[in-house]
């Protein structure tokens, strides 16, 4: 005889109940996401169908790695493992119900070995979810990480939970003792027990109570069946009504298949000749995939937790702005989506204005773009486009800005550069080199945009320097662009002045096309970005090296010879803007291990999750008059090592960290200097350079 079991033994209204109570569960779970969609709607448009076979193909990988295999969760070991546990889980158990459901009113299938290896498979899911809910509690009642914002809503879905599956594994241990469907003279349990022991969960505990009477067994079975079922109803209800965290398992899907396929680095123009107002001074300027955004948030922290700016004391928390932005989208949805239109900022009407009272202006400039929060975020979350749309409205609308942040935009705008009071010029630099400017001699392998930082900061000009001497040697033919260079604008993006940086941004590339340029290269991660990543929005489109990148392939051709350093400890730092936001980690590793065959000593941080050097998003410019410098929070990661020296592939780290060695007076025993300059000291050209 094969084995088997009858659905709802015992139950003769179970499915009359039952079903239509969970089509009406059903239904009231579509109504909810209906109305959070019309509050998603309260957006602007924003075409995110674009590249749809793109996307499709996209959300199919993601699902796979990040979703069943859970990549981005396994990078922190006990929460992924958790929410691993709690995921496939509850998919096991989701699939195995559908199954019994087809099994009911479609065809038998469920029966000989398919039924006991799903007996096993959804014994298995279930001890996978108890597992999990209880690592989730232990998690969030015991370990208590400053990440987690615990509220009583956490406490009643993982009661819930856990009450839900607990009583599945009684109701199947009871239907073991009590149930004799048709075919069978005695119970599961008396009669077949090798087919009880697949379901180990339901055995174990229909052999604890398989002493009681027949009469108690089976009123046990009846009244736990009608508990269990009106809980997962129950359930259901709840999160419907509520639309809660668990509401994600719907809502993250939808923000992995619409999130952005601009490059990591890009940010999101304006159209500034159509634009009505710039930027997000109301809940309502933001897309509606920024407010899906909102919904897809699941209050995790992750985002938190690699925050250079929470983490050294600032006002600003990632996950904070987003739950801040949905508590105020909830407040106001309602009479939004009843007048389709709101008052100003403000309208004195006891509404909150969205920048200064539901969110600060200090969170907002507090920000370094550095996309540690979205590198980290399961569900892909944009927090940037967000922050600097914001500073958008504070700028172009509102005209409030950082003392500092804005001399440079003027600095910026008058001069065409962001190195206020520099006296030197784009070509000092130059001096005893002999580097040709690309209006003498326009027939060049590469263009080398020099950058503002490189050319006009005393400091870094020596950068530019070693990479000249560097091109040179490998017997590079290529040119700057000299008195006609100009800020590629990334400082006045960030910072909110998309205007200005489009001001620049057009003017470069007329002039690189008017040269007909194809390839540059650049020293700073910023200029790299901007050009590589966000010039194509206007029409520019080069083939754009970082200096790491260009000089990592010399090596590779062999065209420049090398001597190697002697008992170096040297430790590498990951631009923001090399690193998270263009995926550059290789190629400057590689050109120092070239030198120095020992190795590197890496920090605890790097790589995807290397720290800050707190320059991003415009901040190098301005006072960090809260919490500690990033810059010295870094500079001290840097001396764990024990290396004796920092290299970086970006002027401002160099510059943040050469101010935040001399703030640790580690002047001796420490210093920084460009993967350039390493590489520089050791090249063979007649003689030691």
């Amino acid at each position: 005889m094969e084995a088997f079991r009858e659905i709802f033994w015992g139950i003769p209204y179970g499915a009359f109940i039952l079903y239509p109570l969970g089509t009406a569960a059903l239904a009231v779970f579509i109504y909810a996401i209906c109305q959070r969609v019309r509050l998603w709607s309260l957006g602007k448009p924003d075409n995110r169908w674009d590249n749809l076979g793109k996307r499709i193909w996209d959300f199919v990988v993601v699902g796979v790695v990040d979703g069943f295999l859970h990549r981005r969760f396994f990078r922190e070991p006990y929460p992924g493992i958790m929410h691993f546990l709690l995921f496939a889980g509850a998919g096991v158990l989701l699939v195995g119900t559908a199954l019994d459901v087809v099994d009911h009113y479609v065809f038998h299938f469920i029966h000989g070995n398919i039924y006991l290896g799903l007996s096993l498979a959804l014994d298995v899911g279930g001890v996978m979810m108890l597992v999990g809910v209880i690592m989730a509690a232990v998690r969030r009642y015991v370990q208590k990480p400053e990440r987690l914002n615990t509220v009583l809503d956490n406490a009643v879905v993982l009661s819930l939970i856990f009450v839900v599956v607990i009583t599945g594994f009684f109701i199947e241990g009871f239907r073991m003792v009590v149930a004799v469907p048709e075919g069978l003279t005695q119970p599961e349990f008396y009669s077949h027990p090798e087919w009880a022991q697949w379901s180990f969960g339901g055995y174990f505990i229909a052999s604890l109570f398989a002493g009681l009477s027949e009469s108690a067994r089976f009123s046990w079975y009846v009244g736990l069946w009608w508990f269990h079922a009106a809980l997962a109803l129950g359930a259901i209800f709840y999160v419907c009504l509520s639309f809660n965290r668990l509401t994600h398992i719907i809502v993250s899907p939808l923000n992995v298949f619409f999130r952005t396929s601009r490059p990591k680095g890009a940010l999101a123009p304006i159209n500034i000749e159509e634009a009505e107002t710039f930027g997000v001074g109301k809940i309502e300027d933001f897309t509606w995939k920024q407010l899906l955004d909102l919904d897809a948030c699941t209050d995790c922290g992750r985002c938190q937790d690699r925050c250079p700016a929470y983490l050294s004391g600032k006002p600003l928390s990632p996950r904070k702005v987003i739950q801040d932005l949905k508590a105020h989208l909830l407040d106001r949805g309602s009479e939004l989506l009843q007048a389709k239109t709101v008052s100003a900022t403000t309208d004195g009407g006891g509404v909150k204005a969205l920048i200064g009272e539901v969110i600060l202006e200090d969170e907002l400039w507090s920000c370094t773009t550095c996309r540690a929060c979205q590198e980290i975020c399961p569900v892909f979350v944009e927090h940037i486009d967000k922050i600097v749309d914001m500073r958008r409205n504070l700028v172009l609308e509102q005209a409030k800005v950082p003392e500092t942040a804005e001399a440079i935009l003027r600095c910026i705008e008058a001069r065409g550069h962001s190195c206020r009071g520099t006296t030197f010029t784009r070509t000092d630099w130059t001096s005893g080199l002999e580097v040709k400017l690309l209006s003498e001699d326009s027939d060049v392998e590469l263009v080398y945009y020099v950058g503002c930082a490189a050319a006009l900061e005393d400091r870094s000009m020596k950068v530019a320097v070693a990479m000249g001497k560097i091109l040179k040697a490998a017997g590079v033919k290529f040119a700057i662009l000299g008195p006609e260079e100009t800020c590629c604008g990334e400082p006045a993006r960030r910072m909110g002045n998309e205007y200005l940086f489009q001001m620049q941004a057009i003017k470069n590339i007329e002039l690189l096309k008017g040269y007909n340029v194809k390839r540059i290269v650049t020293t700073c991660p910023h200029c790299f970005n901007t050009i590589k990543n966000e010039y194509p929005q206007f029409g520019g489109e080069f083939d754009v090296s970082h200096h790491t990148q260009f000089i990592a392939e010399l090596l590779r051709q062999d065209r420049v010879g090398l001597t190697s350093m002697e008992n170096g400890r040297l430790t590498y730092h990951d631009s923001c803007y090399l690193g998270r936001h263009n995926d550059i980690y290789g190629p400057p590793r590689q050109i120092l291990t070239s030198i120095l065959p020992t190795g590197l000593l890496e920090m605890r941080r790097v790589r995807r999750n290397g720290f800050c050097c707190g320059a991003g998003g415009g901040r190098y410019w301005m006072e960090e008059r809260i919490g500690k410098r990033i810059s010295e929070v870094r500079i001290e990661e840097v001396m764990e090592t024990g290396a004796a020296t920092v290299a970086t592939a970006c002027p401002y780290c160099l510059q943040m960290f050469e101010d935040a060695i001399k703030a640790k007076e580690a002047e001796e025993s420490l210093k920084v200097l460009d993967v350039a300059e390493l590489l520089a000291s050791q090249l063979i050209v007649s003689g030691e350079v």
